[in-house]
């Protein structure tokens, strides 16, 4: 079996919407429990790294794309009593991901148009509450060929769905985003966006979706299934149910050969409270559960000021 990918993201600020301060992977592989150990031992190894470094690590975000991973992971967290630690479908935090970039690129709405090995997902998230409107969901089919077919006939029509989007955000999941972008861009005149680093996108979702949760951010139910066209209620983008309590977590095709073989099957997301700009972090992660990664030799600690020269 391939070796399956947790990638990691330190996001600077309370509510995630700072710059990435760092970032990096380390490859799981074996049982759900193990991959679960190994994912507990990242998040407690960093928060212990970064309290050492003088900073607090406000939230973590943790999404998915195999849900039995993910109820492992649920299950390791609470016997061992972590908290703060929010689990997020793969929609929740790109939904987040998106309402993010429509903030910053001030879209009113952003359509997000989701790609993963099996389905691809079309829904609007609107910039001001982050609430998703017109979710329509569709299997991909196995070829190449007629899957880009499938997701350019669901990007051309979101310039026609009801809540009338400013633009598209594209975020994939164990597919070539690079390969399905200029497709997507033929088939809508809306200015589609996609994240400069397209395997790290669903991680600093979760990092928005958890920060967020975190600051009293409301949640609401999880996406319909969709195994054919589905409309829909008004959700909010800060969901912590899972995929596989809604029947959503349809069954992929084999990885394709001209696509990444490798998908994020969890993005641990850590979030720090800072009060500088000059932070370096290296997340030293290694491949197994009893190594916790060591970021505390390269944290750049706010800087001591000198004490007021003494009055005369």
């Amino acid at each position: 079996m391939a070796p399956e990918t947790v990638r990691m993201v330190l996001v600077e600020g309370e509510a995630a919407g700072g710059v990435t301060v760092d970032q990096d992977a380390f490859p799981v592989g074996g049982a759900a429990g193990a991959t679960a150990d190994q994912v507990v031992e990242a998040i407690l190894g960093t928060r212990e790294s970064a309290a050492r470094g003088g900073y607090q690590l406000a939230s973590s975000g943790v999404t998915w794309t195999d849900p039995a991973k993910a109820a492992a992971l649920r299950d390791a967290l609470a016997a061992r009593r972590v908290e703060n630690v929010m689990l997020v479908s793969a929609f929740v935090a790109a939904a987040a991901l998106a309402q993010a970039v429509g903030s910053a690129i001030q879209c009113s709405r952003t359509a997000l148009l989701l790609v993963e090995p099996g389905t691809a997902t079309l829904a609007v998230v609107d910039t001001a509450d982050g609430s998703v409107a017109d979710v329509h969901r569709r299997p991909l089919p196995r070829g190449d060929g007629a899957a880009l077919a499938e997701v350019s006939a669901m990007a051309g029509k979101a310039e026609s769905l009801r809540s009338r989007p400013d633009g598209v955000l594209l975020v994939g999941s164990g597919v070539d985003v690079a390969l399905i972008k200029p497709t997507v861009d033929a088939a809508t005149s809306l200015s589609v966006a996609a994240p400069e680093e397209p395997e790290m996108a669903l991680a600093r979702g979760a990092a928005l979706a958890s920060a967020n949760a975190h600051l009293g951010a409301p949640r609401t139910v999880a996406m319909p299934g969709a195994q054919d066209p589905v409309t829909a209620e008004r959700q909010l983008a800060y969901s912590a149910e899972s995929e596989d309590e809604t029947g959503a977590d349809l069954e992929a095709p084999a990885a394709r050969t001209s696509r990444k073989p490798v998908a994020a099957i969890v993005g641990a997301t850590m979030t720090f409270v800072v009060g500088v700009v000059a932070l370096a972090l290296a997340i030293g992660i290694r491949s197994h559960a009893e190594q916790r990664p060591d970021i505390s030799k390269n944290v750049v600690a706010p800087a001591t000021q000198p004490p007021p020269p003494a009055a005369p």
